[in-house]
Parts: structure tokens; C-alpha cells; sequence
């Protein structure tokens, strides 16, 4: 059984860097790297051709965000901190070699998410009880993929994969921005007036659904110590979330009556080369780079309000990622692991206002971890990484830019990850 990840908060923009022990202490080098059965599965299907025989890992990460949102208005100043907690990420995945030389396989992965939970907060500008400020911003965004794979060696040097991706999504967020808020032009009855009233409403009700995609991408031996991989991910195509909500301006008529929102948030297209070298029997390196496509992605591309004081879309662009990983054999039962991992944050900095739900700017990855042999053909693995603190500031929005005013998003995470591998016994 596949179980439904917790909100996990990701360090690639929206998506985790590596799935499992092994990978994430390897910085989620995976392209041309094959550690790892998982990292297979999330980055290059080809990398399963390599497994011989039955193999299944499994792993489960708990992930730790430290968040906080500052802003300024006037002579006003104030700064507030997420509540935190612990989130737990799945991950899953089992190959087998035919005996035509084909390797299938199947993965239950938690690959991504956001969230955050702040307080209503009258000293934060930002945070105000409404309509002055957003009042209480609550985000809750998980992401998790499935996939059947097929691989083979198309020759000696050569594998190709390809994998189906069947993914699951689930969103809540208070207050929504994507809806049009409910306005009234305040006592005066003027609109453009300084006692004008806004209220978003909440979409607190989660919502789920399902999209596609898939994985394609090769292996290349270039030498006995030298492999080289391609790897593509196509967008992820999902249906439209829709929210059951109510109109939430106490001063207008239909306060409280139902209205229902829709909005489509895809998963960009990844496209992704690597590198793998062995100098020796015991050390094993590796290289990825990838380039992740947000700026062209539904959900993500478009920017600002709308003419009806609705928010288009997060405003995100798209980034580079680079990650470098080893891993070294001291002995028949111990491997050691660590590695680094860069991430462009997808963020503009002007568009930090309207990402304090999805505060998604950690850039650099400090990774580690060690396995070790518990009995024939079983690893334990266990690893951590630290992703440090990233802030990105702005202007407030109204809807123009608010001259003096600044809005601040901080992240920083912490995650601790146990896994077990299972190989053949030769």
C-alpha cells in the first residue's frame, strides 16, 4: 500500500531535490548515477536497466520547515513565524529484470508540496485581521506520483527507459486569491477610497486531483569508469482544482451563500543531463543539471491581478538546478554518502507578496547520510540535509506596487530520512 504524503515542503521550487535515503544524501544525483533504485525512478527510468535480478527500496523522510513572513507599511513594521511541525514523505519502488533482459518496475513517490500556517497578526502589516491585511494565511500543498517503468539495454553501452506518470495533487488554501474578492466600497460608498473593503475567500476545504505525464531518457557508457544520461519529463497535466466556498464580506447581501472557484496548477516540464565517474571500485561520483520549466507552466506563469482584483498565478520562472553527490565504500558493510545541491529560486523578488503561501526560495542543499549492511542482500540507510535560509523581499500590491511597503518570505528546512534497500543475494 502506497501511503498519501504529509505537505511536503520542497526545495526545488514546488518539488523535492532527491526521493529516498540514498538519493537525497547524494544531493538527487540520479541522471547518469544509479545508487539508487528511487533516484532512478524520479529523474532517469533508463538508470533501472542496471539493477539485475528483484530489488525494492523503500524510505520515509520527515521534513521540517522553518518559515517566516515580514512586511512594512509606513512607519508599521512587524515579522511573524510559521507554526512547524514534522511532515512525513513516502517513497516506494520495486524492478525485476524479464527473461527477455527487460526490467519493469513501480513507484509510490511524495515528490513535492508547500504550506505554511500563520497567525493573524495585528503587529505584521500583512497579517492584519481583515480586510486590512490577509488575517490568518493558511497553505497545505502536496504532490505525489506513481509510476509504472520499462527499461533495457538497447545494447552494450546503451540503455534507454521510459516511465508513466499518474500523479495526485491536493490544495487548500485560506484565503484563496485566485477568486475574485468580494468587494464593497466601505461607509463613504466610494469606490478608490481608503475605507474600500475587500475579502478573499477560503478554500480551507481541500480539493484533490489527478493528472499525467511521462519519463523518457538513456544511459550511455562512454568508458568502464565513465557513464553519461539524458533525461526529459514532460509536463504534468492535471485537471482543474475546484473549490466549494463561500462569499466571505460580512457588509454585502450574499455574505456566507455558495460560490465555487477553479484553478489548474500543472507540474513543469524537467529537462536533465548527468554525468557519473568511478575512479575506483569504492568511490562513485556524480554530476546532474537540470533545467525546470515554471515560466511556461499553467498555475505558475502568470503574474499579478487580474482586472476583477484576482490573483492570476504564482509568477514563477523558470530555474537551473545542479547537484553533485559521492558515495564511498569503507568496507563490506559500511557506505558512506554526501553531496550538494543547487536550486534557482523560482521566485521573483517582486513577486513575494503573493508567495507568502507558497514561500518556495531555498537555493543551496547540504546533504549526507551513511548505509549500512544489516544481513545478506539488506541495506539500512539513513541520511539528513539542510537547506539553508533564502529570503526574498518586495513591495505590497493594491494593485499597484505600494511605495515604502516591503513583504519578506523566509525558508530554511531540515529533514532526517531512513530507507531500506533490497538486491539480490549473489
Amino acid at each position: 500500500m502506497i501511503s498519501v504524503p504529509g505537505t511536503a515542503h520542497a526545495t526545488d521550487g514546488h518539488l523535492l531535490h532527491g526521493v529516498g535515503a540514498v538519493n537525497s544524501a547524494l544531493g538527487g544525483v540520479a541522471i547518469a548515477s544509479n545508487a539508487s533504485l528511487l533516484g532512478a525512478f524520479y529523474s532517469n527510468p533508463a538508470g533501472l536497466a542496471s539493477f539485475d535480478g528483484t530489488n525494492l527500496e523503500m524510505g520515509f523522510e520527515l521534513l521540517k520547515p522553518d518559515r517566516t513572513v515580514s512586511s512594512t507599511f509606513g512607519t508599521m513594521s512587524g515579522s511573524t513565524t510559521s507554526d512547524s511541525d514534522w511532515s512525513p514523505i513516502p517513497a516506494f519502488g520495486f524492478s525485476t529484470r524479464l527473461e527477455n533482459g527487460l526490467v519493469i518496475g513501480l513507484s509510490g513517490l511524495g515528490i513535492g508540496g508547500f504550506g505554511v500556517n500563520y497567525a493573524a497578526d495585528p503587529s505584521n502589516p500583512i497579517l492584519m485581521p481583515r480586510p486590512n491585511g490577509f488575517g490568518q494565511v493558511y497553505s497545505n500543498f502536496q504532490l505525489l506520483k506513481i509510476s509504472p517503468a520499462l527499461a533495457w539495454k538497447a545494447g552494450e553501452k546503451l540503455s534507454l527507459g521510459v516511465a508513466a506518470n499518474i500523479d495526485w495533487q491536493s490544495l487548500a488554501v485560506d484565503p484563496m486569491p485566485i477568486a475574485a474578492p468580494d468587494f464593497d466600497p466601505g461607509p463613504d460608498n466610494r469606490p478608490g477610497t481608503q475605507d474600500d473593503r475587500s475579502f478573499y475567500p477560503s478554500a480551507a476545504a481541500a480539493d484533490a486531483v489527478f493528472g499525467f505525464g511521462f519519463q523518457v531518457g538513456l544511459q550511455y557508457v562512454v568508458s568502464p569508469k565513465v557513464t553519461m544520461g539524458l533525461a526529459y519529463t514532460s509536463p504534468q497535466i492535471f485537471t482543474d482544482f475546484k473549490f466549494q466556498m463561500t462569499h466571505a464580506n460580512p457588509n454585502l447581501p450574499n455574505f456566507g451563500t455558495a460560490r465555487t472557484v477553479s484553478f489548474r496548477m500543472d507540474v513543469p516540464a524537467i529537462y536533465g543531463v548527468g554525468l557519473a565517474v568511478a575512479p575506483t571500485e569504492r568511490l562513485q561520483m556524480g554530476l546532474d543539471a537540470k533545467y525546470v520549466t515554471y515560466g511556461s507552466t499553467e498555475g505558475f506563469e502568470a503574474k499579478g491581478y487580474a482586472g476583477d482584483g484576482s490573483v492570476q498565478g504564482f509568477g514563477w520562472q523558470d530555474i537551473t538546478v545542479v547537484a553533485a553527490g559521492a558515495q564511498y565504500k569503507a568496507s563490506n558493510k559500511v557506505t558512506l554518502r554526501g553531496g550538494y545541491h543547487y536550486s534557482g529560486n523560482p521566485i521573483p523578488d517582486e513577486q513575494s507578496m503573493f508567495n507568502i503561501a507558497a514561500p518556495a526560495v531555498v537555493q543551496h542543499h547540504i546533504t549526507g547520510g551513511v548505509g549500512v549492511a544489516i544481513a545478506k542482500g539488506v541495506e539500512l540507510n539513513v541520511a539528513a540535509y539542510k537547506a539553508l535560509e533564502n529570503t526574498i523581499t518586495g513591495a505590497m500590491f493594491r494593485p499597484q506596487a505600494i511605495p515604502g511597503t516591503l513583504v519578506s518570505n523566509s525558508l530554511s528546512e531540515t529533514s532526517l530520512l531512513l530507507g531500506f534497500t533490497f538486491r539480490p543475494i549473489k
